[in-house]
């Protein structure tokens, strides 16, 4: 009897002293101790001593690539007001990036700080495109957080891991940087066999709220105060119509808007999807897709385990791809194509157009 009363008090004991994290992602120890109080100087801007391979591509305002195109300023369907330290939140739909008032060169450090202080590693960087990777890590949210945490936590798990891709793009303003942030997700699947238990992790849709936590966290980081990134950086609600239908003998996907709004959603599709971007050129309206261990890992997936389990079939995708983003009428069309114009793998396609209606929807 003593010993259930003991173990009551302790477990009482636990969820007294134990809290949920206001964030929804949590991943390193210092993740949820970023003390805007301690960031109220600004961090040092003077221009860091780095190499010609640290700049991006210099972007000119008129042409046909998508180099030329990336240098047209953007309104978008509503522009936030500044708030200090010149920011500014650009919504477009389900999508919202950030504008800041600094030089791509001075943002891609301060970036990677960043990143290393919410707990991830970087683990891919392209300087010349723009964009930097994060490592997988667990999501640690649901996981107590009072003394008793770091005990439970070495036998818990939330069974979740996320990681961030940042990509930095120029304006015709030389000291202004578009900050677009995208989240990809796996989520840990388990079931038990005869002497043991299988487990495997599979893709689960990117998160738009910890897309945007990660804007507010990024902007406490820089020496805004936390209510003020929270209520800067909101989660958009509106939704828009998408259609899979077949056309000469292949799938594409019907988006109920125009060209231009749809092609910026795509490009931060093909982020959150996580396929990289070789080139695009906007006149075209072509992305140059190469494919990423993940992408196959995904269309691996699209079979059950057991299936996987007993088949020794392989799937073998190319290494890249084009994506073709037309403009018919009110309304635009995207359809997917081998590099030498023939019709792609079905499976690819029916993958890629699931995962890109989900986010244009």
């Amino acid at each position: 009897m003593l010993r259930v009363v003991l173990i009551v008090a302790l477990l009482m004991n636990l969820m007294a002293c134990s809290s949920t994290p206001s964030w929804k992602g949590v991943y390193g120890s210092e993740s949820d101790k970023i003390d805007s109080s301690k960031l109220e100087v600004p961090p040092e801007l003077s221009e860091p001593n780095i190499s010609d391979s640290l700049a991006l591509p210099n972007i000119a305002a008129s042409g046909s690539s998508y180099s030329d195109y990336t240098n047209i300023d953007y309104k978008g369907d509503k522009v936030s007001a500044t708030i200090p330290r010149g920011v500014k939140v650009i919504r477009e739909g389900v999508n919202q990036w950030l504008e800041i008032n600094t030089t791509a060169e001075k943002l891609w450090p301060e970036l990677k700080q960043f990143f290393a202080k919410v707990g991830f590693e970087i683990k891919r960087e392209d300087k010349q495109l723009g964009v930097m990777e994060t490592n997988w890590l667990e999501s640690r949210a649901s996981l107590p957080t009072g003394w008793f945490a770091k005990l439970l936590n070495r036998i818990s798990s939330t069974g979740l891991r996320d990681k961030y891709r940042a990509r930095l793009e120029k304006t015709n303003n030389p000291n202004v940087t578009r900050l677009f942030i995208t989240h990809q997700g796996l989520k840990e699947h388990g079931v038990e066999e005869v002497s043991s238990i299988k487990i495997w992790w599979e893709s689960r849709p990117s998160d738009p709220e910890l897309e945007a936590e990660m804007y507010q966290r990024f902007l406490i980081y820089r020496g805004a105060g936390k209510d003020a990134a929270i209520n800067f950086v909101k989660k958009d609600q509106a939704k828009e119509r998408t259609h899979i239908i077949e056309k000469d003998g292949t799938k594409i996907l019907q988006v109920g808007e125009g060209f231009a709004r749809t092609w910026r959603r795509v490009g931060i599709a093909l982020d959150r999807i996580g396929l990289l971007v070789d080139d695009r050129n906007r006149s075209g309206g072509l992305y140059y897709l190469r494919i990423s261990d993940d992408f196959r890992d995904k269309i691996k997936e699209e079979k059950s385990w057991l299936a996987n389990l007993f088949s020794s079939e392989q799937v073998k995708l190319k290494d890249r791809y084009l994506l073709n983003v037309k403009d018919e009428n009110d309304q635009t069309v995207i359809s997917i194509y081998e590099t030498t114009g023939a019709k792609a793998d079905i499976r690819f396609v029916n993958q890629l157009l699931a995962d890109l209606k989900s986010y244009l929807d």
